[in-house]
């Protein structure tokens, strides 16, 4: 089980009953500009209960939610990537919109990172992102990620059925870049 707490956000494992949260952001962030950069989310309720239910089954997503009132703000991912004798881990991540602005996402990546490179004895946390995706992109930047490649990808169709075709970076935190990031006021 997994409990992380910062100023303001406590980050925890998800339950089952998170399923009514996550539809709402998965709602916004499906209707959302970035939303064409990444893998489509199911939509409806019943599809978003199994993914609460199976993000529940575990501890690499994690549910973001204010201290003060329990609001569920957004989550973070941690999963670790296939085993090649390396404890190399991928960051990803969604916040509501109406959240955004505030500082969050940053406290609670940063939380999941010491947390990654700390007790799971992390050696590299990896991470990628649109490149028109500037939010996400200074997110990284101010976490003390390196950008390590740029690449062409494509999750999406138009609606002529062609691939929607977009720039992605893909970017690595070091332990010893983690170590060495300054912490900040966000």
């Amino acid at each position: 089980m997994i409990r992380l707490e910062t100023e303001r956000l406590v980050i925890r494992n998800f339950t089952e009953m998170d399923w009514e949260d996550l539809h709402r952001m998965i709602l916004q962030y499906e209707a959302s500009g970035m939303a064409i950069y990444d893998q489509p989310w199911p939509t409806s309720a019943e599809e978003i209960k199994g993914v609460a239910k199976w993000f529940a089954g575990g501890d690499h997503f994690l549910a973001v939610c204010l201290k003060d009132t329990g609001e569920f703000t957004g989550f973070v991912a941690l999963n670790p990537e296939p085993d090649d004798g390396h404890r190399v881990f991928n960051l990803g991540y969604i916040f509501n919109a109406d959240y955004h602005g505030k500082g969050y996402a940053i406290e609670a990546c940063r939380a999941v990172l010491t947390d990654a490179f700390d007790r799971l004895g992390a050696e590299s946390v990896i991470s990628g992102t649109a490149a028109v995706n500037t939010a996400s992109c200074r997110l990284l930047d101010r976490l003390g990620f390196e950008k390590t490649a740029e690449s062409s990808g494509s999750f999406r169709n138009a609606p002529d059925g062609t691939p929607l075709t977009f720039l992605g970076y893909s970017y690595i935190l070091t332990r010893d870049r983690m170590c060495k990031t300054p912490k900040v006021n966000e």
